[in-house]
């Protein structure tokens, strides 16, 4: 179970069991990718931990900022609003430093821990390969750390939206709250209060806008800074060929081209059917040919992929987490059953296409009309181009089938 109190502000989870759609893909195919942190959950992540620091250390900034101006303004120094705009400035470049920072650490977390690899028998998080014991992943430290830092434990929900939501109004409470203390100088009836209500509130406004610029426009310009870190870490995840990457790519693969087989099947038997009624006509046969062409397109990239997927697992790390007899069971139902299918489609229409040739190859012989005996010729020349162009296809879809046996 997962304990959703907290100590030390960290999550003190036990073990996360895994759902039971991810049982039943790894069930299926051997292998699971689930996508724990999303590039949006570090975006809030960035804004929540803007506006705690915010919360904590607003009043400071202003008291820094605005009581030495104000003294100064009132000793007549003439570099009273260059200290304030420099100070301002300088506020606003630690923000942006810490901000950049932050970016950057983000990214780090979310290249080494977004997906999570998932196995019948083993788990890998930030690459480190772990056992699976009863569908549950035991927690420890790095696990804590990242559940707590984006308020999602793995396989939950996550709350770090409500939580960047909660502390923006907590925020905006407060800097609202203080233009109710300066007005409250007004009830002093000095002679010169309202100058410093109207100075205060001029000074303080400056300061407001200069964070809500953070948070609305410098998060922008960091979050975009981020977004060039993300693609990069990608490139280089690309470019060297990355483990997981690959062989997730392969699995996606290998189910887009069986999907197409199977579609590709239906749409094949309808025109077999049709090509049956209507006699094998030119337009049908050019249609089936284009189709056929098609299929063998998708299964030769289906086989492939299976064959590099296979090979690259067994020289990877993950090797060790890898179950054949389901990933076997996984390629048949998606790559060898619909060529089995289509194969047996083959064979039904050339057992039908030489019993038709069979019949049309008699008819010839005991007509004595030679414009119905020229007729019945060519349609035996045609049935005998589509048988060889059919026994072409089932040699074809024998050699993608024993590849994978």
């Amino acid at each position: 179970m997962i304990t959703k109190t907290k100590k030390n502000n960290l999550w003190t989870n036990h073990y996360f069991s895994i759902p039971k759609n991810i049982q039943e893909k790894i069930h299926e195919r051997w292998f699971a990718l689930y996508n724990w942190i999303w590039e949006h959950d570090v975006k809030h992540s960035i804004e929540r931990d803007f506006l705690k620091v915010l919360n904590n250390l607003w009043f400071i900034g202003a008291f820094i900022l605005i009581i030495p101006t104000v003294i100064l303004l009132y000793m007549k120094n003439p570099l009273a609003y260059m200290f304030f705009w420099w100070i301002l400035l300088a506020i606003n470049i630690l923000f942006f430093i810490y901000l950049s920072i932050i970016a950057i650490k983000r990214s780090s977390i979310l290249r080494k821990n977004s997906q999570i690899l998932i196995t019948d028998t083993a788990v890998s998080i930030n690459w480190n390969i772990k056992t699976i014991k009863e569908n549950k992943i035991y927690s420890n430290q790095n696990l804590n750390q990242i559940s707590n830092l984006f308020e999602e434990p793995l396989f939950w929900e996550s709350n770090i939206a409500k939580s960047k939501k909660w502390f923006t109004k907590k925020v905006m409470k407060k800097l609202k709250s203080w233009y109710k203390e300066i007005f409250k100088i007004w009830s002093w009836r000095s002679k010169n209060s309202w100058q410093l209500v109207i100075l205060l509130l001029w000074l303080y406004t400056a300061y407001v806008l200069s964070l809500w610029l953070i948070y609305f426009v410098w998060i922008i310009f960091i979050w975009i800074f981020w977004n060039i870190l993300t693609y990069i870490n990608k490139q280089i995840l690309l470019s060297t060929w990355h483990e997981i990457t690959t062989i997730n790519n392969h699995f996606e693969n290998i189910d887009k081209y069986s999907a197409k087989i199977i579609k590709e099947k239906e749409i094949f038997s309808n025109l077999l059917s049709k090509a049956k009624k209507n006699d094998w006509k030119d337009s049908l046969l050019l249609e089936i040919n284009s189709w056929i062409k098609k299929i063998n397109k998708n299964a030769s990239l289906a086989v492939n992929n299976s064959l590099e997927l296979k090979h690259r697992i067994q020289k990877s790390k993950y090797k060790k987490m890898f179950n054949f007899s389901i990933y076997n069971s996984w390629i048949k139902k998606q790559i060898l059953t619909p060529l089995g299918q289509i194969k047996d489609l083959l064979n039904t229409n050339l057992i039908q296409l030489k019993e038709t040739l069979k019949q049309t190859t008699n008819q010839i012989k005991e007509t004595k009309d030679n414009s119905l005996s020229w007729s019945l010729t060519a349609n035996k020349l045609r049935i005998e181009k589509k048988i060889i162009d059919i026994e072409n296809h089932i040699k074809e879809m024998d050699i993608y089938i024993n590849k994978l046996k």
